[in-house]
């Protein structure tokens, strides 16, 4: 890095209030001890962008804290063994599933599995992140963490329409799940009110991106 290349830099991360060996807070939200970055949103608001460039960032960066990220880091700490085990099930399924038609012939006896057609919007993101990927089509999607659990998924084929959010798949996905819907739900509603008052940093910049049932501090 030549001299005025390093001042730059010094200079940004002084107007940043940090030091050269600091790097600027980037926490978009912290709650009951749990903190989410705008490293952790990237990808899936990244991958929206792809198919979804109108939408507003903020918009994006809410469904992932509130439909993803916040409810896997719950869930990830509430029941570690047993989403541990249900990791090692999903794996051995994909040890013997190299193909999407292996997947449906090994998978029948798995009683949470479903093949249906389904848009970008439908599955848990990190599902529709491999399922909408034209070069996986056909494969088998290693174990995806999701908040209830572990998927494994696969595309049997991949409709592209003349605007993206208008693709649909034929996918299979067959689950591994800690609660059904009804129970997980519960527990999930339940964890909401629990927490709902112990948020104890927002970024400024994305207050609006918050869920609102969260209960937010006051600004300065």
């Amino acid at each position: 890095m030549n001299c005025r290349r390093l001042t730059a830099a010094l200079a940004a991360l002084a107007a940043a209030g940090c030091t050269p060996d600091q790097a600027p807070d980037d926490r978009l939200l912290v709650v009951d001890g749990i903190a989410i970055t705008l490293a952790d949103v990237e990808p899936y608001v990244a991958w929206m962008d792809a198919f979804l460039p109108e939408g507003g960032r903020k918009a994006k960066v809410l469904r992932v804290i509130d439909e993803h990220l916040l409810p896997l880091r719950l869930a990830q700490r509430a029941f570690p063994e047993q989403r541990q085990r249900l990791r090692e099930q999903a794996q051995a399924l994909c040890s013997v599933a190299t193909n999407a038609h292996e997947l449906d012939e090994q998978s029948r006896q798995i009683g949470d599995r479903s093949r249906r057609t389904v848009t970008r919007l439908t599955p848990r993101l990190p599902a529709a992140m491999f399922l909408f990927d034209p070069a996986r089509t056909g494969a088998v999607s290693p174990p995806l963490e999701v908040p209830y659990g572990w998927i494994v998924a696969a595309a049997f084929d991949l409709t592209e329409s003349a605007l993206a959010i208008d693709d649909i798949v034929d996918a299979l996905q067959v689950g591994f799940m800690t609660h059904d819907a009804e129970s997980w739900g519960t527990w999930l509603r339940a964890e909401r009110q629990r927490i709902a008052a112990t948020v104890t940093h927002v970024h400024p910049d994305y207050r609006e991106a918050m869920p609102e049932w969260l209960q937010l501090p006051r600004t300065p």
